[in-house]
């Protein structure tokens, strides 16, 4: 028998684009500790220059003070063997008498070596002995002319130049060597740069905790941004993120909000959607069931409930295409702008209205054509207009006057529907937009009460506006006031 082989149980997929669980990485932390790292680069950047820069200066003056050393020794010699004062004979001579008149500076000493020999120093103790240092004399001994160089002691580096010297009648090879010991100014140098550093270290402290209260306020609007993303859910997305600034930060808060704004809208239409679908359609769908329950057997009565039932069922597709048109144009992409003249949009709008019904259709058109031109979708404006047109056909005698009419504002085109219908009561004229709602007097006596719901929703898709004037008694005037320019960006709208 062929065992059963059983499917392993795949691993649970992660989101794309979730992160795994890593332990939290703070940006307060990542700023702080990048500008640190700049700061800390910075100091020790000028620590090390100045340290350079002060180093390289002691050895420019030291290296003066060994030339001058060097001119006065050549001096001596020049005016000992010029008769001044007694000839030295020899190089040995010549040291001796140089040794018992130079005075040597304090942290300097003289020494002289003869055919790579050490012969004398001076008399000064200095802070060690270079005589006994081995390395150092035989690469004086081995100099041809006047040489600088650096050598270590037990009392720290020493600065030092390397003179030849020769004596006419004298076969003996004679070398001067005069050094510095520069551990004292070195040991000034390095308390200097000691100080620094802890000034920069004090000042990186300071840093840090300036940084730190800094940086918080300026990653506290990512705060709020994470815990108002963890707090929305679909049954209140109301949370806004507060923008103070106007930099990138204030601008994601204000882009997240932007979002909020449109998944606010998105939700909310779901919702107004399914509760009138709940509401509206139960109604003919209970009287549907019943008819059908008690459908008699006698042709003329089942006749009478197929006709009760046909119309039930009408009334329940104009309604559910009616609420679906009033979805769609609370979409942010419902809108299909385009560049439309203003004239040709009126005529078309009244030549289609006057098919609706005997009444006595006007143009009431103030043509302007400097400003005949606005950038808005065609085909929903049309359809507001339209639905005005039918509501004022439906609240208006045979032959009575209904005017369509339009004219270019300031900053805004006007488009309107008048008629000489019975009016609408004060108290009436803004509950008469919202939904299922219908005047207590004549207007709106037949459909579900979605049609002025509909206008409503395709201005304020245009970021426009809806109004009417109208009084019992002296008809209605129903205004769309539409912006000349509506832009669509990324799928939604945005206001000029």
């Amino acid at each position: 028998m062929t065992p059963v082989r059983t499917a392993e149980p795949a691993p649970p997929k992660q989101a794309v684009g979730t992160p795994g669980r890593h332990p939290l990485r703070s940006i307060r932390a990542r700023l702080l500790g990048r500008m640190l790292v700049l700061v800390g680069l910075t100091l020790a950047s000028l620590t090390g220059a100045e340290s350079f820069i002060l180093t390289a200066r002691l050895n420019e003056r030291v290296d003066r003070e060994l030339a001058h050393d060097i001119e006065a020794f050549r001096s001596f010699a020049t005016d000992t063997a010029g008769g001044s004062g007694p000839a030295p004979g020899t190089v040995r001579a010549l040291f001796v008498s140089y040794l018992k008149s130079y005075l040597p500076e304090h942290g300097q000493t003289l020494i002289t070596l003869v055919d790579g020999d050490p012969y004398r120093r001076s008399a000064e103790e200095p802070p060690a002995r270079l005589d006994t240092n081995h390395a150092l004399m035989g690469r004086a001994a081995a100099v041809r002319s006047p040489s600088y160089g650096d050598a270590n002691s037990p009392a720290g580096p020493v600065r030092f130049v390397a003179v030849p010297v020769a004596v006419a009648g004298d076969p003996a090879r004679g070398v001067l060597v005069i050094a510095t010991f520069t551990q004292q100014e070195r040991d000034h140098i390095n308390d200097s740069i000691r100080t620094q550093t802890y000034l920069g270290l004090g000042a990186m402290l300071l840093s840090a905790c300036v940084g730190w209260i800094f940086a918080s306020r300026i990653v506290a609007p990512l705060r709020v941004l994470r815990d108002t993303a963890r707090s929305i859910h679909e049954s209140d997305i109301t949370r806004r993120i507060p923008v103070h600034d106007r930099d990138e930060i204030g601008q994601l808060a204000g882009t997240f909000n932007d979002m909020l704004d449109r998944l606010d809208d998105a939700f909310t239409t779901k919702r107004q959607f399914m509760n009138d679908v709940g509401h509206e359609l139960r109604t003919p769908i209970t009287i549907v069931f019943s008819q059908l329950e008690t459908l008699p057997d006698d042709p003329a009565d089942r006749a009478q409930t197929v006709a009760v039932i046909t119309d039930e069922l009408r009334r329940m597709h104009r309604m559910a295409e009616e609420l679906l048109m009033l979805a769609k144009a609370r979409r942010p992409d419902a809108l299909r702008p385009e560049d439309l003249s203003l004239s040709e949009l009126i005529e078309e709008v009244y030549v289609k209205a006057a098919a609706l019904a005997e009444r006595r259709w006007l143009l009431d058109f103030v043509e302007d054509p400097h400003r005949d031109t606005l950038h808005a979708d065609r085909q929903l404006l049309t359809q507001a207009m339209i639905q005005l047109a039918q509501n004022a056909a439906q609240h208006t005698e045979e032959h009575g006057r209904i005017w369509i009419g339009g004219r270019a504002g300031a900053d805004r085109v006007q488009l309107w529907v008048k008629d000489t219908g019975p009016g609408i009561r004060h108290a009436d004229q803004q509950r008469i937009f919202e939904r299922f709602t219908r005047a207590e007097e004549s207007r709106g006596r037949t459909g579900a009460g979605l049609g002025l719901a509909i206008v409503k929703a395709i201005a304020e898709a245009h970021h426009g506006e809806v109004q009417v004037d109208s009084s019992p008694g002296r008809g209605a005037t129903f205004t769309l006031r539409i912006p000349y320019v509506t832009h669509a960006l990324n799928g939604g709208l945005r206001k000029p």
